[in-house]
């Protein structure tokens, strides 16, 4: 069992590797997380709580997560007492890219992450078993208005449209991920070379000032770190995600296989919880949009104003998940396509 267990992570580690190899050191700063941190052992740990109608027990959970506007929903779960009514104690940490999380996943440290579709693919393709367990708030939304990822160009860049970004520098938050395929995708589409294209992998706040100091000509961002671009001169080119995939499955939160295998009552769980907070998010966004203000540390008049793209579906589109494999083969990212609805637990 032991051997088997270490097999494993040595697994997960390798495929990890190979994923990080393709990102740049940016990738390896991480924003600290205004929400509490505590570590977990792989299993998640109980403890026996008191309340009105008696004694309950309470399962201690880490979540690893990417900050920005769409953790509204996750972040509700939490400061509304969702996850604890359904025995969970959720410790947060914020991570700078998916490949982080899954990481921390790898080694124990955390039970539940944010990871994107793509990222999700290609450790499945490599052997590693991770599975989409809940939407963090749903699906990409149909309508450009709802969405808050934008492919922007720097002020005095000239870049008007996907042709004018050949040759020049490209921030994503992680390279052979969504926001990265997206502009591929996009740029052969505009018929121009994908790889003239100089893709740098750097933490979403760090990406306003990348624009503004000249070392990136053009940036895939996510809310709230838009507005801080736009206020300096940048313009928005395209919305790549929703363009290529409206109503697609692009993110979720994940688990290991193994975890879920082990722990099939806390998952079931933590959907439920997931669900219930996605599905008032659907009628209350005023209310948790307030959210954003302690999670991302915005004031509230400006946490009220995000965006969150999203349909607030609590199902996934096995359908846009074979698409992201398609591309994803195109460009030789990935040589097999595991089955879409293997990426996906249900209850």
């Amino acid at each position: 069992m032991r051997r088997a267990a270490k097999s494993t992570r040595y697994a997960v580690s390798a495929a990890l590797l190979a994923l990080a190899a393709a990102t740049t050191a940016a990738c390896s700063s991480s924003p600290s997380s205004s929400s509490s941190t505590s570590a977990a052992s792989g299993t998640g740990s109980s403890a026996s709580a008191s309340g009105g109608s008696g004694t309950a027990t309470v399962t201690n959970v880490t979540l690893g997560y990417v900050p920005y506007s769409d953790d509204a929903s996750l972040f509700y779960a939490q400061n509304s007492g969702i996850f604890r009514k359904h025995g969970l104690n959720v410790s947060f940490v914020a991570q700078a890219s998916p490949v982080a999380v899954e990481a921390s996943m790898a080694s124990g440290t955390e039970q539940f992450g944010f990871i994107t579709t793509p990222v999700l693919i290609n450790l499945n393709s490599k052997g590693v078993s991770v599975k989409c367990v809940s939407t963090v708030d749903g699906n990409e939304p149909t309508n450009p208005a709802n969405d808050s990822t934008v492919l922007v160009a720097a002020k005095g860049s000239g870049i008007t449209s996907m042709k004018d970004l050949a040759g020049k520098n490209v921030a994503e938050v992680q390279l052979t991920s969504l926001n990265s395929l997206s502009v591929m995708v996009l740029a052969k589409q505009a018929g121009i070379d994908p790889h003239s294209i100089h893709q740098i992998a750097i933490p979403f706040p760090q990406m306003p000032a990348a624009l503004s100091q000249g070392r990136v000509q053009a940036a895939v961002i996510v809310a709230p770190f838009t507005q801080t671009a736009l206020g300096e001169g940048a313009t928005v080119v395209t919305h790549p995600n929703q363009v290529l995939f409206p109503n697609g499955t692009l993110t979720c939160l994940d688990a290991m296989s193994s975890y879920i295998s082990a722990n099939p009552t806390v998952v079931s769980e933590f959907r439920a919880a997931m669900d219930e907070s996605v599905a008032y998010s659907a009628t209350h966004q005023s209310v948790v949009k307030q959210t954003l203000a302690k999670g991302l540390s915005l004031p509230m008049a400006v946490a009220e104003k995000q965006i969150l793209a999203t349909n607030f579906s609590t199902t996934f589109n096995t359908a846009s998940i074979g698409q992201i494999e398609n591309d994803m083969k195109q460009f030789g990212i990935i040589t097999s396509e595991p089955p879409a609805s293997s990426l996906l637990w249900n209850p």
